[in-house]
C-alpha cells in the first residue's frame, strides 16, 4: 500500500518537527513545576501549623533547587555525566516551549529510566501512573496555596507532552508509521494514509500564546478516497473511522500508547480546571 504523508501546517501553529522530538523534557518540566508547587505548598502548612507532607523531589527537598539541579538528581546514574544544562536552567521558572527546546536541542538529558523515587515519593509502577500520581499531588497542593501560574505551567508542559506522544502515534521519522496509522493500515488495507495536524490547545504561559498542535490521521480525506463523490458513502465511511478510533484497539502496542495519551489528557484536564 502507498503511504503519503500530507501535513497541513497551519500558519499559526508551532510545528511540531521544530520541536524536541521526545516527551522527556517537557515531563522534566512539568514535575519541575510539580516540586515547585509541592514546595510552596508544604512552606504555607508549616506556616500555618497545618500537617502536609511534601513528597515530590526528594533531593531538593528544603532546597530552593534550579530547573538544571533538579533534573540532575531525577536522571539515571548511567546518564549523568553526559548530562550538560545550559544557562537557561539557571532559573526557578522556566519557560515551558522554549526550555524543552533547548534541553532537547543541547542539554544531552536522557529521559530513560529515571530515578522514579526522586520525582515522588513511593512512585507507582508505570511512567503514566507515576504522572498520574504527580498530577494528584498538585491538585492536593494547590488546596493549601493556589499557585496559580506555576499550575498553569505545569498543565502547559504536560499538554505539550501529549502532543508529541499523540503526533508520534501516527508519526515515525517523518512517516505514517506510528502505533495508530499502522493499526488503522491493517483495518482499512486499501486506503492511501494521509494526516493532517489538529489543534490541542493554547500554552498562554507566554505571550503572544502558542498554538499547541499535533499529527493525526486526516479520517476525512481518506473517507473522500472512498466515496468518490458519494455523499452517503462519504458519511458512513467517516462514522466508521471514527467509530475505529473510539473503539478499544486489537493492537496492543496502539492501545498502550493511546492509554498513555489517555491518562495524560484527564491529568491536563484536571489541572486546567479552576485555573485562574
Amino acid at each position: 500500500m502507498e503511504l503519503i504523508l500530507l501535513i497541513v501546517l497551519l500558519v499559526t501553529s508551532i510545528n511540531l518537527a521544530h520541536c524536541s522530538t521526545s516527551t522527556g523534557p517537557f515531563e522534566a518540566i512539568f514535575f519541575y513545576y510539580a516540586y515547585r508547587i509541592d514546595a510552596a505548598a508544604a512552606a504555607r502548612a508549616a506556616a500555618d501549623g497545618v500537617p502536609y507532607e511534601a513528597t515530590i523531589g526528594a533531593e531538593c527537598m528544603g532546597k530552593d533547587c534550579t530547573l538544571a539541579a533538579f533534573m540532575k538528581t531525577i536522571i539515571n546514574s548511567n546518564y549523568v555525566e553526559l548530562f550538560k544544562p545550559t544557562a537557561i536552567g539557571e532559573t526557578t521558572s522556566p519557560e515551558v516551549y522554549a526550555t524543552a527546546e533547548e534541553i532537547g536541542n543541547s542539554w544531552d538529558y536522557v529521559p530513560t529510566l529515571l530515578k522514579s523515587e526522586n520525582i515522588i515519593k513511593d512512585p507507582p509502577v508505570g511512567f503514566a501512573d507515576m504522572v498520574d500520581a504527580v498530577a494528584s499531588k498538585i491538585q492536593q497542593a494547590r488546596a493549601v496555596v493556589p499557585s496559580a501560574d506555576l499550575v498553569e505551567k505545569a498543565a502547559a508542559a504536560l499538554r505539550w507532552a501529549q502532543a508529541i506522544r499523540l503526533t508520534q502515534l501516527v508519526v515515525q521519522k517523518g512517516q505514517p508509521k506510528g502505533s495508530k496509522a499502522k493499526a488503522f493500515a491493517k483495518e482499512y488495507k486499501d486506503i492511501t494514509l494521509k494526516v493532517t495536524e489538529r489543534e490541542l490547545g493554547m500554552d498562554r504561559t507566554v505571550s503572544p500564546a502558542l498554538k499547541i498542535v499535533y499529527t493525526d490521521l486526516d479520517y476525512a480525506s481518506m473517507a473522500e478516497q472512498v466515496a468518490n463523490g458519494d455523499r452517503a458513502t462519504l458519511d458512513t465511511t467517516l462514522r466508521g473511522y471514527l467509530n475505529w478510533v473510539q473503539a478499544e484497539s486489537g493492537n496492543s502496542v496502539y492501545r498502550n500508547h493511546q492509554n498513555t495519551v489517555n491518562v495524560y489528557q484527564r491529568s491536563v484536564a484536571s489541572l486546567e480546571a479552576g485555573c485562574s
